[in-house]
């Protein structure tokens, strides 16, 4: 039978073992790249408007609906 093989982060159970693998990784700047933000187009534009409006409509009616009961 062959042997499971051994896990290449098994080693990481500490913040301490983290900070040395990512200096010796040289992952200094580990998490600080900004992520940019894809452009929507086409229909996906139009349905997140459209729910926009959803939600706004939905809002409206609900604050009717509370001041209804007031």
């Amino acid at each position: 039978m062959e042997k499971a093989k051994k896990k290449y982060y098994d080693f990481i159970k500490t913040e301490e073992d983290w900070n040395r693998f990512v200096k010796k990784e040289k992952l200094l700047e580990y998490g600080i790249k900004p992520v940019k933000r894809a452009k929507i187009k086409g229909w996906a534009k139009l349905a997140f408007i459209i729910i926009r409006v959803y939600i706004a409509i939905m809002i409206v009616l609900v604050v009717l609906g509370f001041l209804h009961l007031l």
